[in-house]
């Protein structure tokens, strides 16, 4: 005979809890677990899907970057654990321009983008009086053979690389040069010269002009330092 004792009436109760207790558990283990490996809910299509990660090589170091205004980072390359998507990135650090562009980001991978160079704000211009500096600027520009692909063109408002457009401008362009890297594009506007990427971000401007007249520039010391005629004299900028 089963004893109708109090035990015995909650002992269903009892059994429900401990499973659901359990359940919960399990639950809490397998959302570590895939936290850990890198699965997110994406709200916007209520799936469960794998991250990805995005690798910023930038110059300088110790830079701040920021995520769709959301998320802030200092002193790593790497923003780890993005659903997959289109993100809106900008890397900043006192002194220097912001950096700013859209980028991709794709499941199950490191997704990379590479020459992010910041370049110094409210730059000081300054006299140039090294002769080999200044023989720099006499120097010829084109660093690629004039039937290669990629090219750098330009004509009053664009520029091209090869077949590929780079930017168009409504005010004309004087003149453009490649940067080292060639991953970025030196150019006079007016009175102004710029500097942009070749994928047309980020036109940055790194030193202004006494006149619109047509000079020349060059780029030295590995990449740091901006030189140009300006009227009679040398000039010398730091951009980096």
């Amino acid at each position: 005979m089963v004893r109708n004792d109090r035990r015995t009436r909650l002992l269903p109760k009892i059994l429900f809890g401990q499973s659901v207790v359990a359940s919960i558990v399990v639950l809490i283990s397998l959302g570590v677990i895939f936290y850990a490996e890198g699965y997110r809910i994406d709200f916007s299509t209520f799936r469960v899907v794998k991250t990805g990660v995005l690798y910023l090589k930038i110059q300088p170091r110790n830079v701040t970057i920021n995520v769709n205004d959301l998320r802030q980072q200092e002193s790593s390359s790497f923003v780890e654990n993005l659903t997959p998507g289109f993100y809106h990135v900008s890397v900043g650090k006192s002194g220097f321009v912001t950096w700013k562009l859209g980028l991709q980001v794709r499941s199950q991978s490191v997704n990379e983008y590479s020459d992010i160079i910041l370049f110094r704000s409210k730059i000081p211009v300054l006299p140039l009086t090294d002769a080999d500096k200044i023989g720099l600027l006499m120097e010829p520009t084109d660093v690629l053979a004039t039937n290669a692909p990629d090219q750098l063109l330009f004509n009053d408002h664009e520029i091209w690389i090869g077949n590929d457009l780079v930017t168009r401008f409504s005010n004309q362009i004087q003149n453009a040069t490649w940067y080292p890297d060639l991953a970025h594009i030196i150019f006079q506007q007016g009175k102004e010269i710029r500097i942009i990427e070749i994928n047309g971000g980020n036109d940055t401007l790194l030193a202004i002009l006494s006149s619109d007249k047509p000079t020349i520039f060059a780029v030295g010391n590995r990449g740091t330092e901006l030189y140009f005629q300006d009227g009679e004299s040398y000039k010398m900028v730091t951009i980096r």
